[in-house]
C-alpha cells in the first residue's frame, strides 16, 4: 500500500464521521456538489492551466473552489432548516459521506496522475487505484445493472 491507499482511508474515515454528525440534508448537497466539482475539474482544468499555473494546479484548484461553495451553501441551509431524516439519517449521511470520501480519493489520485505521471510509484503501486481512480468496481456494477434491465425473462 501506497501513501495514496492510506490518504483514501484516512480521507473516507474522517469525511464520513463528518457528514454523519452534519446530517443527511447536508451530506446530500455535499454529495451532489462534490460530484458536480469533480466534473467541472475534470473537463475544466486544461482550459486555465498555463506555463505558470500546472494542469495539477488547476485541476485541484477548480476542484477546491467549487467544494468550497457547497460546503458553504449546505452549511447555510443546515442552519436555516435544521431538518432530519428521522432514524436513517445518520445511515443516509455515513453512506453519502463514504462517497464524499472516495470523491476526495478519487481527486488526490487524479493530481498524482497529472503532476507526476503514471510511472510514480504511489500512483502505479497503489493497491486502491482501480477502484478509487480508474472505477473498476463501479463500472462493473452499471454494467451489471444493464444488462439485467435489458434481459428479456417474460419472452
Amino acid at each position: 500500500m501506497t501513501w495514496l491507499d492510506f490518504l483514501t482511508i484516512a480521507l473516507c474515515v474522517l469525511i464520513m464521521v463528518v457528514e454523519v454528525k452534519r446530517g443527511a440534508v447536508c451530506t446530500i448537497i455535499d454529495t451532489l456538489g462534490v460530484w458536480i466539482a469533480l466534473k467541472i475539474a475534470a473537463f475544466s482544468y486544461e482550459g486555465i492551466s498555463s506555463a505558470q499555473f500546472s494542469r495539477s494546479a488547476a485541476y485541484l484548484t477548480i476542484f477546491l473552489v467549487v467544494v468550497a461553495v457547497t460546503v458553504t451553501i449546505s452549511t447555510l441551509l443546515q442552519r436555516q432548516l435544521r431538518s432530519d431524516l428521522g432514524p436513517f439519517d445518520s445511515a443516509i449521511a455515513c453512506v453519502l459521506g463514504l462517497l464524499v470520501g472516495l470523491f476526495f480519493s478519487h481527486i488526490a489520485f487524479g493530481f498524482a496522475h497529472l503532476h507526476f505521471g503514471e510511472s510514480y510509484q504511489a500512483y502505479a503501486a497503489s493497491a486502491l487505484r482501480g477502484q478509487v481512480y480508474e472505477l473498476h468496481a463501479i463500472k462493473g456494477f452499471l454494467n451489471f445493472m444493464h444488462r439485467i434491465g435489458s434481459t428479456d425473462v417474460a419472452g
